[in-house]
């Protein structure tokens, strides 16, 4: 009589994707308790790789997918409140199949422009988590930018420039108002809050590296720039640093979280899928610190 094996134990592994961005992990399951240990290893692949996909995790409960990204930090609120997962108010959705109040694809966080999350905040997240729960079969991909890497690639007189530049951010600059959607436009004009100032160029709190960092759609100007030269000035500057080494299109299969450190980089969704078909993801966001 032949002996019975013991079930095999996944084992972690963390896959580069590309020399300057990404990674994937395989050999976790995220529904179960995650040591200390391993832990960090995934938060420091986050730092190195600026953008960690988790790949298998199709099982999770909303509560067992908050809980395994809380083990990157502190959950915050996303500042877009529409659209959440009943009972997780910090979990938003995503959704292509969503309306805004005019009854027009709604497009809420799902932004084709280069960004970083929530610059009009005084401390926006230093984590974004994407999870897909519903994938059209091709395209509707998250594309993300290592902006470290792409500023230490940029010539050396033109980082001079850019490096003390600031920004004033709000929830949608006066520059983007006829292509606003109007539930972010309507609040927008709402609202009575100063735009925030932010450094072009951020430092890193735990590498001490420095990047491009902003929200062309939340800049209302570069300080010393009317709101238009602003416009063209940071398109200009995008495609300088969006270049293909520095990029990475994650196309999703159900079950992926992906992780970006928005510290260290610009990310966009992609739109090029069939519309009749659902993108579904669930985004939560981890807390950071003030930009530096």
């Amino acid at each position: 009589m032949s002996a019975v094996l013991p079930a095999t134990i996944p084992t972690l592994q963390i896959t580069k994707v590309k020399e300057h961005i990404g990674a994937i992990v395989t050999g976790i399951d995220l529904s179960q308790p995650v040591d200390a240990a391993t832990r960090k290893k995934l938060y420091d692949a986050v730092v190195e790789n600026v953008v960690l996909v988790i790949r298998g995790q199709a099982h999770l409960t909303p509560a067992q997918l908050q809980a395994g990204a809380e083990l990157f930090g502190e959950l915050m609120e996303d500042q877009n409140r529409r659209y959440l997962v009943d009972g997780h108010p910090l979990i938003s959705v995503l959704d292509n199949f969503h309306k805004d109040s005019e009854g027009k694809p709604a497009k809420v966080g799902t932004n084709a422009t280069w960004h970083t999350d929530h610059t009009n905040q005084e401390m926006p997240p230093k984590f974004t988590m994407l999870y897909a729960v519903a994938v059209p079969d091709k395209g509707g991909a998250t594309s993300v930018c290592n902006s470290r890497a792409a500023y230490e690639g940029l010539p050396e007189d033109y980082r001079r420039k850019i490096t003390d530049m600031k920004t004033e951010n709000t929830l949608l600059s006066s520059a983007r108002f006829k292509i606003a959607n109007p539930d972010i436009l309507r609040a927008q004009l709402e609202s009575k809050k100063p735009p925030t100032i932010q450094p072009l160029v951020r430092t890193h709190p735990e590498t001490g590296t420095k990047a491009v960092w902003f929200h062309k759609s939340k800049t209302e100007r570069v300080i010393g720039m009317t709101p238009e030269e602003t416009q063209d000035f940071l398109q200009d500057l995008t495609d300088r640093i969006t270049q293909p080494q520095f990029c990475y299109a994650h196309e999703y299969q159900k079950g992926d979280l992906l992780i970006i450190d928005d510290r260290a980089s610009l990310h966009k969704a992609g739109f090029d899928f069939d519309h009749s078909q659902q993108r579904r993801l669930y985004r939560m966001l981890v807390r950071g610190d003030k930009p530096y």
